[in-house]
């Protein structure tokens, strides 16, 4: 069953005032609630695509996904809609609400792609987006959905970064991947991988605690990212 949640991101809108937020034009419809930002829309051109996964939510009632905590800007997020905006970039970032997981202190990303993927295609169908240039990014149980959604569906995505997780494996578009001493040290994984042909370069950084990795997504990084398209 599908619903209409318009009047919902608009409260959405209203809750998360930490950068520039409006509602896209014209009518969308989407299964989950998701909070739209766009940037730079005076510039020329089709924008690119910043996909969002937020991690759990362990202090909410088993996932009420109307809970705008989902959507609250956290250190990466901020730090990559900074850099968009100061690098002049025309911007649709996308934060969907993860609602399907049958753990209640866990989101399963892989179980909300068709939610995800309808989204995304409401902005291609509508012209209004470079297909070559869409991004998944993501934190804790985001970052485990980003290493799905590369994994499962790389004919959509020009390139990811997966942080605060330990979750490698093999994937067909370039990855960025950032864990903490919270997580697994992934180095001698990730070495195994890149023998397999996978794109992914890996920091480990003990010295933050979970989410700090937020920190590695620096303008450089995000520069040679966002310059990275699909073929």
């Amino acid at each position: 069953m599908k619903y209409i949640y318009l009047a919902l991101v608009m409260l959405m809108v209203t809750a998360c005032s930490k950068s520039v937020t409006t509602l896209p034009e014209g009518e969308f419809t989407y299964n989950v609630p998701c909070r739209v930002v766009n940037i730079n829309t005076e510039k020329p051109g089709k924008a690119i695509v910043l996909l969002w996964l937020h991690g759990g939510v362990h202090d909410y009632k088993k996932h009420d996904f109307f809970s705008f905590n989902h959507l609250d800007c956290v250190d990466a997020d901020e730090r990559i809609l900074q850099y968009l905006k100061d690098s002049g970039t025309k911007a649709i970032a996308l934060f969907p609400v993860c609602h399907k997981s049958n753990n209640p202190k866990t989101v399963a990303w892989r179980d909300c792609y068709d939610d995800v993927e309808h989204i995304i295609n409401d902005y291609i169908n509508k012209g209004l987006v470079d297909k070559k240039r869409i991004y998944v990014t993501g934190s804790s149980d985001g970052g485990v959905g980003t290493w799905d959604y590369a994994e499962k569906h790389p004919e959509m995505f020009a390139a990811a970064i997966s942080m605060s997780c330990s979750s490698p494996r093999k994937v067909d578009i370039p990855i960025y991947f950032f864990n903490t001493r919270s997580e697994k040290d992934c180095t001698d994984k990730v070495k195994e991988l890149k023998k397999k042909g996978v794109k992914v370069k890996y920091k480990y950084c003990p010295q933050y605690k979970h989410g700090g990795d937020a920190a590695e997504c620096t303008p450089e990084l995000l520069k040679e990212f966002f310059s990275i398209k699909k073929k």
